[in-house]
This record gives structure tokens, C-alpha cells and sequence, in this order.
């Protein structure tokens, strides 16, 4: 992500680095691909800091230890050598288990006077009160001016694009790329929602696609929510066909990951909803092409809300789920089941 997304926001700081040092700062994002970008940007780009005079500290075993709050209690006793500011940097800054936040409360709110200390979270709500008092927040955001280059740059089609802001802005990033070829995207996009139950197989091939690639996150993406303007169509016994076929994908993906990913996406789908049920404005979606995919307009009008607030906090665990211990057959049914009895109303 080019820093000239950040350059606002550095260049604050970088003018104010003689008044904002011996303070915390939490960047917060509902994208962690946003703030690992934005921690190297800022990193890189401040003069102020040198990157022997940094010291970044990340999860280990999933958790930030007391023993790295003791590292950084010890970075911290002398001055800098190689720059004006020594910096300190928390990746998902809300894994601090609470023994290594308790001892990270004093320094956090009282860095050195020759020193700050940042921090990054996509969870600011998981970290404990004292630690929000003690930091000043700083909300990033995907740059608007991105977003206006894939409206200019895509036209029509870029109403299909919105929801990665909130899924995966990497996506969103290869879009706005000059090497990206405008017309190859347009065709993907096309083939895929003018797809039909008679080309299923295509849609299911997408799924096995490398997600580490940009185009095929568009595809899988895409495709999972075509997916389903298909099945919210379909009778129990073609329901049913579908899913097993789904199913068959195992040995073709990376299980973890395939579900995690339809997790995300279906949590989009069915948070839409929910938005649809309560307010007719467009700047509300998430993803506003589920108008045209999924027929909001034509299924949501009498569906189960509870059923829906369920299924999206089993989605956002599955979503967030590390431990591959899962029947994958058995998840995948209920994935697409569960979202389907949530309109079990709707359905005729």
C-alpha cells in the first residue's frame, strides 16, 4: 500500500514528533493488512525514527508475554543511539494476556521523554479499560481517494467490489494497480454473475483457487455469493445436491482457511440484512452488489432476526477459529444451512 494512502497521517505526527513524544498512540482497524502497511509506512517514513531504535513486538503462541513487556521495559532505560525518538510498536496490541498488560500499564502511560510507544489493533473493545485510558486512539480507514479510483477506473462493475474495504483491501489494492488489467477483471466479473445452476462447477472451481493471490480472492469471493442467489432459488433436494458437491472440495483446499474465509463472507451477507430489515439507505451496505446477487429486495422481507444474530456470532467464531479440529463436511453443511434457515421465512 503506497504511503501517499497515509501521507496525511504521517506527516502529522512527523511535525509533531517534539510534541507527541513520551506518549502512546493505538492505531485501530478493522483490517489488519491496513495497519501492518501503515506501521512500515510510518516506520519507514518518519525521520525522527531509525530502525535500530525500534523495537516491534508481536504475538508469540498467540498471546504478548510479560517476559517481551520486560524486553521492552529494558529497550526503553536508555536513549536512542541512532535517531531522535525510540519507538516501540505493538502489533495486535490486544493479545497482551493480562499479566503482560498489568506490567505494560506504567510504561504505556508514561513512556520516556525520548521515546513513544505505539500500538495496533483490529479489537480495540478486547483491551482492558486501564489500557484505553492510557492511550490516545487513532481510527484508519481505507483512503477515500482509493475507493474513488476503482469507481473511476471499473464504472459499473465496481458496485461489486465495496465489500473488501471490510474483507480484504488487498483486493482492493490489486484493483487500483496500473498493471491490473481492466478488461480481464470486467470479464471475471461478468462470467461469474451471469452464472446459472447449469455451470455450478465453475463457481465450486473458484473455490480451489490460491487465496494468496489477489484475483483469486475476487473469484472465490464472488463466486460464494453467486453461490448462494443460486441456493436461496433452489428446492430442498437440489439444496441438499449442492452442498454435497461443495463438500467434495475437501482435498482441494486448505479446510481452515476455506472456512474461515465463507465465514467472513457469509457474517457480510447476513449483517447486510440485517441492515436492509432496518434502513432503505444505500451508504449503509456493506455490499451493496448483494442487491443483485443475492435479491435482498425480493427475500428479505420476513426473516428470523435472532436466528440471524446467532448465526453471525457462530460465523465470526469459525471466522476467528485457529484450531483445525472440525469435521469439514459437517461445518460446511451447517454453514450453508444455518444462513439458509435464516430465511426460511422468505423462502417458498
Amino acid at each position: 500500500m503506497s504511503n501517499s494512502f497515509f501521507y496525511d497521517t504521517i506527516e502529522k505526527i512527523q511535525s509533531k514528533i517534539d510534541d507527541i513524544k513520551a506518549t502512546s498512540m493505538c492505531f485501530v482497524s478493522e483490517d489488519n493488512f491496513i495497519l501492518y502497511n501503515f506501521r512500515d509506512n510510518l516506520l519507514n517514513s518518519v525521520s525522527a525514527f531509525n530502525k535500530l531504535d525500534t523495537l516491534i513486538i508481536k504475538p508469540v503462541g498467540g498471546n504478548i508475554k510479560i517476559e517481551q513487556v520486560r524486553d521492552v521495559e529494558e529497550f526503553l532505560m536508555y536513549k536512542p543511539n541512532y535517531a531522535k525518538v525510540k519507538v516501540v510498536f505493538f502489533e495486535d496490541i490486544d493479545r497482551l494476556n493480562i499479566e503482560a498488560a498489568n506490567a505494560a500499564l506504567k510504561l504505556i502511560e508514561e513512556p520516556p521523554e525520548y521515546a513513544l510507544v505505539f500500538g495496533a489493533t483490529t479489537r480495540w473493545n478486547y483491551l482492558l479499560p486501564t489500557l484505553k485510558s492510557r492511550f490516545i486512539r487513532y481510527d484508519l480507514s481505507i483512503p477515500s481517494v482509493l475507493i474513488e479510483n476503482i469507481n473511476s477506473k471499473y464504472g459499473e462493475i465496481a458496485i461489486y467490489f465495496n465489500f473488501f474495504r471490510y474483507y480484504d483491501s488487498r483486493v482492493l489494492l490489486f484493483l487500483n494497480e496500473e498493471e491490473t488489467d481492466v478488461s480481464r477483471i470486467k470479464e471475471v466479473v461478468e462470467r461469474i454473475v451471469n452464472s446459472s445452476a447449469k455451470n455450478v462447477d465453475e463457481l465450486l472451481s473458484n473455490f480451489k483457487l490460491s487465496l494468496d493471490f489477489p484475483e483469486n480472492k475476487l473469484k472465490f469471493s464472488l463466486s460464494y455469493y453467486k453461490l448462494w442467489n443460486i441456493l436461496i432459488n433452489s428446492n430442498d433436494k437440489e439444496f441438499f445436491y449442492l452442498i454435497k458437491n461443495i463438500s467434495k472440495i475437501k482435498n482441494d483446499v486448505e479446510n481452515l482457511s476455506f472456512l474461515r474465509n465463507i465465514s467472513t463472507l457469509g457474517a457480510i451477507l447476513l449483517r447486510d440484512a440485517m441492515v436492509f430489515l432496518n434502513s432503505s439507505k444505500w451508504k449503509y451496505f456493506w455490499n451493496n452488489s448483494l442487491v443483485y446477487f443475492f435479491g435482498l429486495n425480493e427475500h428479505i422481507v420476513d426473516v428470523d432476526i435472532e436466528q440471524i444474530k446467532d448465526t453471525v456470532s457462530y460465523m465470526n467464531r469459525i471466522s476467528t477459529m485457529r484450531v483445525a479440529n472440525f469435521n469439514f463436511e459437517m461445518e460446511t453443511f451447517t454453514h450453508f444451512f444455518r444462513i439458509k434457515r435464516c430465511f426460511i421465512k422468505a423462502i417458498k
